[in-house]
This record gives C-alpha cells, structure tokens and sequence, in this order.
C-alpha cells in the first residue's frame, strides 16, 4: 500500500467545487458575573465575538486548509453575517465567484453562547439558529445552475453540502447529477436530512442520525450499521457510503457488498465535535483525487476528524498535522 502521507502531498493539486448551505458560525464568549434579578438566568460579560465559516462554508475551509483548491457555491444575505463571511473566505484564499448575495433572503445564522471563567474551559450553553428555510426562488435556481454549468470543467470533484436550508430545490439536485455524470465528476455527498433525494452520486457520507433516518430505524448496534448501509448503498445506487459514528469510529461501504470498519482516532481525547462531519468529507473528496483507495481515503478522514475533535469550534486541519498524526500511528 502507497504510504498515506504521499496522498497528502497532492492534496495541493486538488481542485474541487463545493455546492451547499452557507452558515455563519457566531461564538459568543461570556464571563459568568452574578444572577439576573430579572429571571432566574446568570448574566454574563461578554468578551468575544466571532463569526467562522459554517455549513458548506466550512466544507470549503477545510478543503483549503489542507492545501486544495476550493469554489464556495451557495447563497449568502445582503447583511452584516454574509459580508463577514464573504471576507472570511476571501482571506482565506478560497473562489468566491460562485457566492450569490440574495438580499431579500437573510444569511443563515447559528449563534452559539459559551460561558466559563478565565480558568476553565469555556462550554456552550446555548445555541440560536436563525435560518430561511423556505425554498429558493427560480430566479435564483437558474443562477445556481449557470455558475454551476460555467464552472464545473475546472474542477476535479464536486461536494454537495446539504443543511436542508433549502438551497437545493429538486432541480438543483438533478442538475448537479445530471452534470457530474455527463463530465465523469466525483460528487460526494453530506446531506442532513435529504439522503435519499441524491441517487447516483459516488459517495455519501450520513453519521448515523442521517442514515437511520433515511432507513426508518435507529441504528444502535453496528449490526444496524452494517445491515442499513448495505441497503442504503443500493438503494441509492453508490459506489460508495461512509457512515460515520461519531466515537464508534466509522464504516466504509462498497457497491459490491463490502464493508471496512475502523475505530475512531483520539476518542479520549474529544473536545469539540461541532464540524467534523466537513472535515471528514472534504478529506474525503482530496484524498480520492490524489489517488487513494476509498479505505485509504477513510483512514485519512479519520485521523482529520481525530484532529479537529481536539480543538474548540468549526476549526480545520493543516497537511503538517494530518502528516504527523498519520506518521504517529501508521509507523
């Protein structure tokens, strides 16, 4: 087998479009000061404010921290959130032609509030969304399409983000297959809550909430995972599914009936597991295109998944550290 770290290296010449739910991210830090008088609720100082790339955003952010090159696609609001965004991604060296300013559609927000005094590690205690789930308008379908149409023969691979924010309307989806067919594309998928509506796509990859929804059944036990996944490769027409299992590890299907489970990298040393799901698919779709074998690629994935879970918030992984994890552990 090729040394894993090999794949890394071309990860730089990866490029991949990434159609989704753009989110912004908001993380609210408070110092816990006393007791409101106004209902039993602890008043806090605020100290921080931050806005990180969230949804298929964060998708991207992941793509091109580990080195590949990256177009964000999606919708963003004509306001403070979507301007932040917008600049964000810029920065951080990733193609924003494909962002459209939808100004009477506000950007999707998730603003999460973490307490916690100056010596202990802050935790989130609570979380409010603020999120247009309404379908997209056709004027804004026929946009989506034109970029996607324009752009799709410069890249290599696509990843479909799917929040179930309501970016992809039926044709949208049958657009992207229709099109990665047509030009032999690579279409991974990470869709929260419309799995099935995607047949055709070379690689899902549900956490275990996704897959047993689109089963109808809770998946608790691996014989769950393993029977599920083997219908849902089917029925879906993949070549291949990664149900991911959060610390269970995760577990790779192929067309033919296989299956490869691995166990979770750094399980005792989880953090924060907000994003991981981006992180394994973007790892994913790089790591494909730079010639691994989908159980080679999964490995890869897991151990950037390993990493992110160590740190607070939507964070990403750098080729360094995805290099010295696989090194510690494949040596």
């Amino acid at each position: 087998m090729v040394e894993l770290t090999s794949y890394i290296e071309q990860f730089k010449q990866q490029r991949i479009m990434v159609i989704g739910d753009i989110i912004a991210d908001e993380f609210i830090t408070g110092q816990p000061e006393r007791l409101s008088r106004e209902a039993p609720v602890i008043i806090l100082r605020q100290q921080e404010r931050e806005i990180l790339p969230g949804g298929s955003a964060n998708a991207c952010n992941n793509i091109r921290s580990l080195g590949g090159e990256v177009i964000v696609v999606g919708l963003i609001g004509d306001d403070q959130a979507g301007n932040s965004l917008h600049n964000i991604l810029k920065e951080r060296g990733i193609n924003t032609d494909g962002l459209i300013i939808n100004k009477g559609r506000p950007t999707s927000l998730k603003t999460r509030v973490l307490a916690g005094s100056e010596e202990i590690v802050k935790q989130q205690v609570v979380r409010i969304d603020h999120l247009d789930r309404t379908p997209v308008k056709q004027e804004i379908e026929d946009k989506l399409k034109m970029i996607i149409n324009s752009q799709i023969d410069s890249y290599d691979a696509v990843l479909i983000s799917d929040y179930g924010n309501g970016l992809f309307s039926p044709g949208i989806k049958q657009e992207i297959t229709r099109l990665g067919r047509l030009k032999n594309k690579f279409i991974a998928l990470d869709s929260r809550y419309n799995l099935l509506d995607y047949k055709g796509v070379s690689i899902a990859t549900p956490n275990l909430e996704e897959a047993g929804r689109a089963a109808g059944k809770k998946l608790r036990t691996q014989d769950d995972v393993i029977e599920t996944g083997k219908k849902l490769i089917v029925k879906m027409g993949l070549d291949y599914l990664l149900v991911t299992q959060g610390g269970n590890g995760m577990t790779l299907f192929t067309a033919d009936g296989d299956y490869t489970y691995l166990p979770a990298a750094n399980f005792s040393e989880v953090y924060d597991v907000t994003g991981a799901g981006d992180t394994v698919v973007g790892t994913i779709v790089l790591a494909i295109g730079a010639g691994a074998k989908p159980i080679e690629a999964m490995k890869l994935a897991n151990y950037a998944a390993g990493i992110v879970v160590q740190k607070s918030g939507v964070a990403t992984v750098t080729p360094e550290e995805l290099r010295l994890e696989v090194v510690k552990n494949e040596n």
